[in-house]
């Protein structure tokens, strides 16, 4: 995560307006994205099946020193992959930014392919939350409108496997519900701004008629 005193990007920061102030901004857990979005969790899984399998297919005829021989190069090859998966959490986890404002939500993501995405909250019809068992979590946007996000140009930051309609999604970030406590109040607090200024338009626009009869 970023520190509190590190603003976002300048890239980032130039497409906020200036009546808008910077409510969050963080980028993903790297020890959770490499757990979630990368897999890292199947090869722990897969070492230990492998491990069962070796232990009960010789059991009886066995020794420690034996097993530990027969499965040494299954965790050479996990220690292996999982080093390759962490290196790619990092160039993935670096350049991303998420950040809430007091009307919008914007993500950049990408190394190679730079994706950003401004979105304000008038156009979110719905936020979901995904919380795992440490704190961290996935919090996703549903937009309103016809206009479809690519999911593979905006992987990381998309919700998993929606493929078809695919929703935009600050992908495992630390202490999910503190974040997800301040979207809610900045999408409240925008609602209850629009809503007032609808109803001074509609009151003027009723004391303009009636000046006019």
């Amino acid at each position: 995560m970023y520190k509190i005193d590190k603003p976002p990007p300048k890239d980032v920061l130039s497409i906020i307006p200036e009546d808008e102030n910077v409510i969050w901004h963080g980028r993903p857990d790297l020890r959770r994205f490499s757990i979630s979005a990368l897999g890292l969790r199947y090869l722990i899984l897969y070492l230990l099946v492998v491990s069962l399998t070796t232990f009960f297919s010789n059991y009886g005829n066995l020794s420690l020193s034996i097993f530990l021989q027969m499965i040494f190069p299954y965790v050479i090859c996990c220690c292996l992959a999982a080093i390759i998966m962490v290196m790619i959490g990092i160039l993935q986890v670096i350049p991303t930014v998420y950040v809430i404002t007091s009307k919008r939500i914007i993500i950049k993501s990408g190394l190679a392919l730079i994706f950003m995405l401004n979105v304000p909250f008038d156009k979110v019809a719905n936020i979901d939350k995904k919380v795992f068992n440490d704190g961290c979590g996935d919090i996703s946007f549903k937009l309103i409108g016809n206009k479809r996000i690519p999911f593979f140009a905006g992987w990381p930051s998309v919700r998993p496997w929606y493929f078809n309609n695919p929703e935009p999604t600050f992908r495992c970030i630390s202490d999910v519900d503190v974040v997800s406590f301040k979207l809610a109040n900045a999408a409240q607090s925008r609602i209850t701004e629009k809503h007032g200024a609808g109803n001074k338009s509609q009151q003027s626009g009723s004391d303009n008629k009636e000046m006019t009869a």
